[in-house]
């Protein structure tokens, strides 16, 4: 069984549905977990250092700072596509998770193919690794594609060991190491067939005072909703450039019908899927009855 690709038939009847609970951590669980002991952890490249934690001490766990952040909030509509047909869509066949981009370009469905050539043109080529992933989903309204809608970055930093468990928690998000290093974020590119279910991004800079470290989204998407910053929904069949300093957020579906999405990252960090997430990804949440 491949961890980073997964082929199946698609139907409305086999659509998996779960309850949307507004928690699911985009990035990583900030539960505590084991790494087992023959798990060889990669390299810690300098994209995704945690160097604001050198200022916290394991004998002296001192309350996290407050900075000032600014958002660059990338965003370009890079290109737009033929809109497929719902049947292209549904018919499409095969979903990615963290999948070496030229590996999917082989094994990808004929939409997913088209989407993936036409990526490759916009590629920088300026990091090491390029994987993508993708899902294709059916929306009922009000379902949503992800188990939460906060603004929040992707690829952000993450740090977890013992001075992370002294400060009170089992995992960090190092908002600052990103802004301070110098070194240039994850680069994306993202697609989404239709815009009934459009991902939602800020669209000009934002600064704001934030912790250093932040155990999840939720205070940033509370700021963020406060300041209600000019927005984007990305259209339909597009193809949007983004990067690791980009704001953006899940909203539910206005409309039924299917989406394929499309992500294709490039980064210096080396990833190597461990376990069967990928089952999990198609999976749309629903709201609870009122």
């Amino acid at each position: 069984m491949s961890l980073t690709h997964l082929v199946q038939t698609h139907s409305i009847d086999t659509q998996r549905v779960a309850p949307f609970t507004g928690e699911g951590a985009y990035h990583g669980s900030t539960n505590k977990r084991a790494v087992a002991a023959s798990a060889a952890l990669p390299p810690v490249v300098e994209e995704m250092r945690p160097s604001t934690l050198d200022g916290y001490r394991l004998d002296d766990p001192r309350p996290i700072r407050d900075f000032e952040a600014t958002f660059s909030n990338l965003y370009v509509v890079e290109r737009e596509l033929a809109l497929p047909t719902q049947e292209e869509v549904r018919d499409d066949g095969v979903t990615f998770c963290w999948c070496p981009f030229e590996e999917a370009a082989t094994l990808a469905g004929p939409l997913t193919a088209r989407v993936l050539e036409a990526m490759r043109e916009h590629l920088v080529g300026d990091k090491r690794y390029v994987y993508v992933d993708s899902k294709i989903q059916y929306f009922e309204p009000g379902d949503v594609p992800v188990d939460s809608q906060h603004w929040h970055v992707d690829g952000s930093i993450v740090a977890r060991g013992k001075v992370v468990e002294a400060l009170g928690h089992a995992l960090l998000h190092d908002m600052k190491a990103r802004l301070a290093s110098g070194v240039a974020p994850p680069r994306y590119l993202a697609y989404q067939s239709s815009d009934h279910c459009a991902t939602v991004f800020a669209t000009s800079p934002v600064t704001l005072t934030l912790p250093e470290l932040i155990p999840n989204f939720n205070g940033l998407d509370a700021a963020i909703r406060e300041l209600s910053p000019p927005f984007a929904l990305q259209p339909a069949s597009t193809i949007v450039r983004t990067d690791g300093l980009s704001l953006h957020r899940a909203q539910a579906a206005t409309g039924a019908g299917w989406r394929l999405w499309v992500r294709a990252v490039e980064t210096d960090r080396e990833t190597v899927v461990s376990s069967s997430i990928i089952d999990c990804y198609g999976t749309v949440f629903r709201m609870r009855e009122p």
